[in-house]
Order: structure tokens, then C-alpha cells, then sequence
């Protein structure tokens, strides 16, 4: 047995004996990392199976009201919240469900480690097949949307700022994106991750292809580092750029998204420790990608004869 699995066990035991999720469980699981495999993707994953090989545990966590848990195990990461601490309380449920169901008095006493064995099995199925990798952007289930184009999913809650529409998430914070006393767009404040949404006015066609060779040029002038890649987001800049923090020069790593509409291009920062993964943070490809763009509550005149003109977004007096 791997060490993931080892202590997706030993945190599913810990809650079983005390009725709540230590701190030193809360922290090895690692809940809200996708990148690799860890206890808490093991102890999600097993929920989910459970929820499916067993329909009446399925209907018991919907009947008792739970919103979140039939989300995040059908994948809906939508329902992935902040951070480790904020989050604890929705962790908590999840592994409180999986103990329930694995100490029910029918279960064989090899219950959790069969699920927990079949979970990381399923984990590497799905990271083999790329389903997390490949580009999901504009696809006729992900936007980023126009606001003209029908039907514009209409199951996301939105914050309208204007030309952008953005996803509202439990427990992000949202602050204006300024340059030169402008706003010029949003950042979504992710836990110790922050996403960046900007919206140009692009009257002559798509311009990402164009523009992300600058992008690596300009971050390698300033002396950091930067490269194309692929996800989940489309074709996209990976940088570690210059940043001076409590003093200090250091390289903050980002990725760079961009995404080409009808007479603009999203653009979007994502900044963090863990920016630079192959697997993009579903938080952020939900916000990304159920962005609204709206040119017509763009104000005052666009100069037409430019290849890409920044937008301002209309910034509530009262947030």
C-alpha cells in the first residue's frame, strides 16, 4: 500500500474514532490539491464510488438535504471551496459520509481499503487518459461566452462588472484589477491562489496566437522565465516572473490563458504556488471559462483601427 493510500485510511480511522477531522488529518490529506494523487482526491474518489455502487447511500445523502456532496462526487468542482480552513467544515461532511458508509454493521470489514485501492486505480484511469489535460475552452460546453451567443449556460450565478460576468464561488473575494487609475478587469482571490480576468476590444481577428510569443519575450526581458504550453485552458504561457515580496525579488509562477471571441480575448493570470501543474485548478477553469464578455457595456468610444484596445469594467460603488 502507497502512502497516500496508507493515510486516506489512517484520516477515514481518525474520524472514525474521534467523530470529527483532526487538524493533523486536515492538513496530510491535502484536500483541494488534483494535481497528483493524494489522501484527500483517495477519499473523495471513494465517496463517489460508494455513491455509485450503492444507489440507497446515494439517495440517503441526497434526502438529507446536502448540497455540496452530490456536486463535488459527481465532479462538479464548483463546490471545491477556498481554502484548507475555510473549507474544513465541507471536508468533514465528505469524510463523514465515507466513515458512515463503511461502518455500516452489513459492511465487511475490508470495505474502506477496497474502495480506497479501487479509487487510486480509477485516478491513474483518468489521468492516463488525458481527460484532464485536454483543451475544454469554447467547446459548446465551456465558454468563455459571448454575451450575444444562445443559450449562455444559465445555471452560473454571476457578479456583472460590466464587460465581464464572473462566476460567483463560494468564498472567493473578488478586488478590481487597476492599471493607471483604470479598472481594467478582476482578481479572484482563490485561497493562496489568485486569478486575474482582463477583457480586449479585438476588431480584426483573433490575436492569442499572435501575442503569446510577446508575452514570453516580455517576462524573459524582465528576467524570469517563460514557455508555451497546453491544458485544459488552451494553449497558454507558463511563466515565473519577477515580483518583489517583503522586500525580496522572487519569481512568482503563472500561467497565462487566453481565449479568442467574437471581436475580443479573455485574458487570465493565474497566480500561485501551484500555478504551474499540467492540471489546471478547477476553480479556476470554472471561472475562466464561464466568464461572460459583453462589448456592448463597454463605455465611450473604441478605437476600431487597433489590434487590441484594454476595456474598462464598470467597478460597483459598494462591493
Amino acid at each position: 500500500m502507497n502512502r497516500a493510500r496508507a493515510d486516506a485510511e489512517e484520516i477515514a480511522n481518525q474520524y472514525g474514532r474521534d467523530g470529527f477531522l483532526s487538524s493533523e488529518s486536515l492538513a496530510s490529506a491535502e484536500f483541494g490539491v488534483w494535481d497528483r494523487l493524494t489522501p484527500g482526491v483517495l477519499l473523495i474518489m471513494a465517496l463517489g464510488l460508494a455513491a455509485v455502487e450503492d444507489p440507497a447511500f446515494a439517495e440517503h445523502i441526497a434526502e438529507s438535504g446536502d448540497t455540496m456532496l452530490p456536486r463535488l462526487i459527481s465532479g462538479d468542482f464548483q463546490a471545491i471551496e477556498m481554502g484548507v480552513e475555510d473549507a474544513a467544515m465541507s471536508w468533514d461532511q465528505a469524510v463523514a459520509r465515507l466513515s458512515e458508509y463503511v461502518r455500516r454493521p452489513d459492511a465487511p470489514a475490508s470495505t474502506l481499503d477496497a474502495l480506497l485501492s479501487q479509487a487510486e486505480d480509477l485516478w491513474f484511469e483518468v489521468l492516463d487518459s488525458g481527460e484532464m489535460t485536454r483543451p475544454q475552452v469554447r467547446d459548446g460546453e465551456f465558454g468563455p461566452w459571448d454575451a450575444t451567443e444562445t443559450p449562455v449556460p444559465s445555471g452560473v450565478e454571476r457578479f456583472d462588472y460590466g464587460v465581464l460576468r464572473v462566476p460567483w464561488l463560494e468564498g472567493a473575494r473578488i478586488h478590481p484589477l487597476r492599471a493607471g487609475g483604470r479598472a481594467v478587469g478582476v482578481v479572484v482571490s482563490l485561497g493562496g491562489h489568485a486569478l486575474s480576468l482582463q477583457a480586449f476590444r479585438v476588431p480584426l481577428g483573433p490575436v492569442w496566437g499572435k501575442i503569446r510569443p510577446k508575452i514570453i519575450q516580455e517576462v524573459r526581458d524582465q528576467g524570469g522565465t517563460a514557455e508555451d504550453a497546453e491544458s485544459s485552458l488552451g494553449s497558454e504561457v507558463r511563466a515565473r516572473i519577477p515580483v518583489v515580496k517583503d522586500g525580496q525579488r522572487v519569481l512568482q509562477p503563472t500561467r497565462i490563458v487566453g481565449c479568442d471571441g467574437p471581436g475580443w480575448l479573455l485574458r487570465g493570470g493565474y497566480g500561485g504556488p501551484a500555478a504551474l501543474t499540467d492540471l489546471v485548478d478547477p476553480r479556476a477553469h470554472h471561472l475562466f471559462t464561464q466568464t461572460v464578455v459583453d462589448l456592448s457595456a463597454a463605455e465611450g468610444l473604441l478605437d476600431t483601427t487597433q489590434e487590441i484596445t484594454s476595456l474598462e469594467v464598470r467597478w460597483p460603488t459598494t462591493e
